[in-house]
């Protein structure tokens, strides 16, 4: 089950280390982990869609297609999330990045090596936000196993070193944001010297077309923003592997016209299927966290217009 979201503001009196420390705990969400199946020579290099709060899609080789859990990022591929949406996605060390709404994420290079059999895992990525809202956190049995990274995101105008962390970033066409919730990053930046963020709520940022200043320490309200901006909204659309819900849009009589409400609830970022059923076929979005989350994909649906959705139902997906 999915945390409930952070709250929009937290007591000032807690401390920066101790605000970070509890909200730790909304780092693991309810898809369970997903541990990597390696050989001696190298373990697999994908990168895991485990959750989605639709709409959202993956695009490959400049094909986009809506997302859907389970689907495995490979080098080059792109996460793009739209409005009031959010991506999670599990690394193969087990480590996680969320994405926020409105953002876009490319996996630029990324390399795994399993020295021995059963060993830990090295873990080599360049990876790029060119616009929205990121979060990155290593995973406990990740660090229990002894698996190491070496990690790069590159933003607008800045490089990030992530060195086994938890932390926020966010880049838009009026500024670069860097908060450490744990751990330690070092931004880079115009080939000046790094800039090491590594203390609880520290805070980096810069705006375009301005001087850059120190870093500084994030508020408490700032924090919980933050943590906000990338934390799936239980009830508003999430799918995740193993999800029991469906969203069915529609029923038609014919294939033909069951095909093209899929490709168009498809190029809306929503992964829809065709199923046969009873001499008709149903349009239906499958693996919904909740009854509230299908419902609330129906009313998205039946929202758009140009999708011509203007009826259709939730249902429990048979066990």
């Amino acid at each position: 089950m999915f945390p409930s979201a952070a709250p929009t503001a937290l007591p000032a009196a807690r401390s920066p280390r101790s605000l970070v420390r509890h909200t730790l705990g909304l780092l693991l969400l309810g898809a369970g982990l997903w541990a990597s199946q390696g050989t001696a020579r190298a373990a697999t290099s994908s990168t895991v869609v485990e959750a989605i709060q639709l709409p959202a899609w993956v695009e490959r080789n400049g094909q986009r297609r809506a997302a859907e859990p389970g689907v495995q990022l490979r080098a080059t591929d792109k996460a793009i999330t739209a409005g009031n949406a959010r991506m999670l996605l599990r690394m193969s060390d087990r480590s996680v990045i969320k994405l926020g709404e409105n953002s876009e994420f490319l996996i630029e290079t990324l390399t795994v090596r399993q020295p021995q059999a059963a060993g830990p895992t090295e873990l080599s990525a360049t990876l790029r936000l060119v616009t929205g809202v990121f979060r990155y956190a290593t995973d406990y049995s990740s660090k229990a196993l002894g698996n190491k990274r070496e990690l790069n995101l590159k933003m607008a105008t800045a490089t990030v070193g992530i060195r086994g962390t938890d932390f926020w970033s966010m880049t838009d066409a009026e500024h670069d944001a860097v908060c450490m919730f744990e751990g330690k990053v070092e931004v880079v930046r115009d080939n000046k010297p790094g800039i090491m963020l590594d203390k609880p709520g520290a805070f980096w940022v810069v705006f375009t077309g301005e001087p850059e200043k120190p870093a500084g320490q994030a508020t408490p309200d700032q924090l919980a923003k933050f943590i906000g901006q990338a934390e799936m909204q239980p009830g508003q659309g999430i799918v995740l592997q193993g999800g029991q819900w469906r969203t069915v849009a529609g029923l038609m009589p014919s294939g033909i016209q069951a095909s093209n409400l899929r490709s168009a609830l498809q190029t809306a970022g929503y992964p829809a299927e065709v199923i046969s059923k009873s001499g008709k076929f149903e349009v239906r979005i499958n693996q919904l966290a909740t009854r509230e989350d299908a419902k609330a994909v129906l009313k998205q649906l039946q929202a758009n217009a140009a999708l011509g959705v203007t009826d259709g139902r939730v249902a429990l997906a048979a066990r």
